[in-house]
């Protein structure tokens, strides 16, 4: 994961997590359910390492081609 992957993880899940505090700590958004905004900032968390560990599971395979594999479809 690059440095622009990373900070766009981090801003989209900054945003839930703005919008739980304001649910959890101001009276103006009592009607939005901060449980309900806590499910959803547990979602965009779980979600958001799924996505981290997706980039690094590709990023070993494509590391870790083998050479035996290479030398095959080279000579085919």
């Amino acid at each position: 994961m690059n440095e622009t992957d990373l900070a766009a993880s981090v801003e989209r899940l900054m945003a839930r997590v703005d919008y739980y505090l304001h649910c959890e700590l101001d009276e103006e958004y009592d009607h939005e359910k901060p449980e309900v905004a806590r499910r959803l900032l547990e979602a965009a968390i779980r979600q958001e390492l799924i996505r981290a560990s997706a980039v690094g599971v590709v990023s070993t395979i494509a590391g870790s081609r083998h050479p035996s594999l290479q030398d095959n479809t080279a000579a085919g």
